[in-house]
């Protein structure tokens, strides 16, 4: 009589799904920068519940911004993919276009995004940046823009490109600010930065920072010996940074110090400083391509920020770049040291573009997340009460699942709530998700050499492109304020 091995059988089968399962447990396996396909047996059940429960979230979160507008008396379409009016005044509600209608997910074509403002008439929307545009082309002065972001702006990329198009249209000069110290100070194009002497601090570091010294940068530096900073304008990748109008120091000093200027290699200026609980500036004018500061003194007392090369009429954009930040650390900056910049170096509108570090593979409920940064939109709102504000949405990232590469279920996510975070916040929101185009358009950037390897991160001639996407949503924006006033 044969033996019966069916039991046999069914126990290898039952301790191979086991194993199978347990491996879908464990870390997604890696091969140097390759992640190797994980090995889920119920990935075509998993993939039908991930699927209805991202539709479910996104669902609850659209009506959310639906209610927001509901209970303002504001019509607005669901997406930013028709012309939306930017001004943020108390006109009537009725003028905006009833025949706009809402567009699906990427019904948009690239760059033709346009601003949403969730302002409604309180203030914190486009309308401080349109006004100041107005009032800079009948009345002259500068129009101040700061670019907050992480490692997606680096280098000044997209943020270059963005200076030299809205100098060219409103006049302007010169790079802005510029950090004393920098590590990627060979990798920006804008700028020609030199320094020496000088210890460094951010926000991210594991130990040592000291929070009642931050600012919007993230970062602050200490003169240690022969202290130096050098900018020199530059020509090759951008116009009209060859020279500037206006060089500035900001710093704060608790002792007496020495502080001087040499201006194109020759003219000196120099600056004795009493010492002061309230953050300072110093600033040298004239034509100037070159401009090196020093500091005379050393030590904890002295703290000091960043330099410019500005412009006395026009445009002024800052990039203020912090790698591997989501933004939350605004959150912790002290309202005294918020409203001290803002008396020193007042911004016009305030760009957040986070999110990126953020975003997890499959996380798709940012709740906790939005909060905390409506705190900080509410901070700058009420230290910085006559600036506008807009968020920028994450853009496209990519991962491989199932062999593909598909847009990763947590920018999906990430880009409603930052909508979200916007309209409960009462400010006004850029989808550059939708502006770049979509799902898979990092990959169509990808292959047009416009963006790097790892699918997330946009090079140079990417932040061309995206930039020329946002320069058009502002004019767009400005144009139609200015029909509607």
């Amino acid at each position: 009589m044969k033996k019966n091995y069916l039991h046999v059988v069914l126990w290898l089968v039952l301790l191979t799904i086991i194993a199978l399962l347990v491996i879908n447990k464990l870390p997604q396996p890696e091969i140097g920068d390759i992640k190797l396909k994980e090995v889920d047996i119920l990935s075509d059940l998993r993939e039908k519940d991930d699927d209805k429960a991202d539709l479910a979230i996104a669902e609850s979160v659209d009506s959310k911004v639906d209610s927001i507008l509901a209970e303002k008396g504001k019509k607005m379409p669901a997406t930013a993919g028709k012309k939306v009016a930017a001004k943020a005044t108390n006109a009537d509600v009725n003028e905006v276009d009833d025949e706009i209608e809402d567009t699906p997910v990427n019904s948009v074509e690239p760059g033709m995004a346009d601003i949403e403002d969730f302002s409604l008439g309180e203030g914190h929307g486009m309308a401080p940046y349109y006004d100041a545009v107005a009032k800079m082309k009948s009345e002259g002065g500068v129009v101040r823009i700061a670019v907050l972001g992480d490692s997606y702006i680096e280098g000044d990329i997209l943020t270059a490109d963005l200076r030299s198009m809205l100098q060219q249209r409103h006049g302007g000069c010169g790079v802005g600010y510029v950090p004393i110290t920098s590590e990627i100070y060979g990798f920006r194009r804008s700028v020609r930065h030199s320094f020496s002497g000088w210890n460094t601090h951010n926000v991210t570091d594991t130990a040592g920072f000291e929070r009642s010294k931050e600012i919007i940068s993230g970062s602050y530096f200490i003169p240690d010996s022969a202290a130096t900073v050098e900018l020199r304008g530059q020509k090759r990748y951008y116009s009209l940074l060859d020279s500037c109008e206006e060089s500035s120091i900001y710093f704060r000093s608790l002792a007496d110090c020495t502080v001087s200027a040499i201006v194109n290699g020759s003219e000196r200026h120099k600056f004795d400083v009493a010492a002061s609980d309230e953050m300072q500036k110093l600033t040298v004018s004239g034509r100037m391509g070159r401009v090196r500061w020093n500091v005379g003194n050393t030590g904890r007392q002295y703290t000091f920020y960043g330099v410019t090369m500005d412009c006395s009429h026009g445009i002024v954009l800052d990039n203020y770049s912090m790698r591997g930040t989501s933004g939350m650390h605004l959150g912790a900056i002290s309202d005294e040291n918020l409203m001290e910049y803002d008396r020193l170096r007042h911004y016009d509108l305030i760009v957040l573009m986070f999110g990126l570090n953020a975003v997890s593979p499959n996380m798709v409920d940012y709740t906790g997340y939005k909060q905390r940064m409506c705190k900080v939109i509410e901070k700058i709102k009420r230290t910085c009460p006559e600036s506008g504000i807009l968020v920028v949405s994450v853009g496209d990232r990519e991962e491989r699942r199932d062999g593909e590469l598909r847009t990763m279920r947590g920018v999906l996510a990430m880009v409603k709530f930052q909508r979200l975070m916007a309209a409960e916040s009462g400010v006004a929101f850029w989808n550059m998700f939708e502006g770049m185009g979509g799902e898979g358009s990092i990959v169509k950037m990808v292959e047009a050499k416009q963006a790097n390897l790892d699918y997330t991160h946009i090079n140079f001639a990417g932040g061309k492109k995206l930039a020329g996407y946002l320069f058009d949503a502002l004019v767009r924006g400005e144009e139609s304020y200015g029909i509607r006033q």
